[in-house]
């Protein structure tokens, strides 16, 4: 699509048919251009539905505290000491709180804590939903972890099956 259409004399080639292959170079760029276009549209697209997302994430304090719904799940991690001024703490986590469900993560996809350490670092500066059982009572609280004096992003520990 790219070659020369003339021979080393500066000629037609004659191998060729000339008028196809112009048409066709010119339906490439027609296309390319459209596709430009379009890709601009979705990079725009992404970047608004980005910036909501933020926002809702900014929000999602305010939103956990409407009614609370009963964790559909069982509880499979239990909370084992949360260090005073720790995200963990400031977002109101108690020791003996039993964890149903830590943003995606629930007892049907948890395989070891290394998975609760990947599900805080990727949601560093971010609120994820932690659902929890407290003296039985079913609770939603923001958990937002970040970096702190302390150790982890949450500062709290975790005891696997409950």
């Amino acid at each position: 699509m790219d070659g020369p259409l003339v021979d080393k004399d500066q000629y037609p080639r004659a191998d060729i048919d000339l008028v196809a292959v112009r048409t066709s170079r010119q339906q490439l760029i027609r296309n390319t251009n459209d596709m430009r276009k379009i890709m601009c549209k979705i990079e725009t697209a992404l970047f608004q539905l980005h910036q909501s997302a933020r926002s809702q994430n900014a929000n999602l304090t305010a939103t956990v505290q409407s009614p609370v719904q009963p964790p559909t799940r069982p509880p499979f991690l239990r909370v084992h000491g949360v260090l005073p001024g720790s995200p963990a703490a400031t977002s109101g986590l108690k020791d003996d709180d039993q964890i149903c469900q830590l943003g995606s993560l629930h007892k049907d996809n948890f395989t070891g804590l290394g998975d609760v350490a990947e599900v805080v670092r990727l949601s560093v500066n971010k609120a994820v939903a932690l659902k929890l059982l407290r003296d039985g009572t079913p609770k939603t609280i923001a958990l937002k972890p970040c970096s702190w004096s302390g150790r982890g992003g949450a500062g709290g520990a975790m005891l696997w099956n409950c």
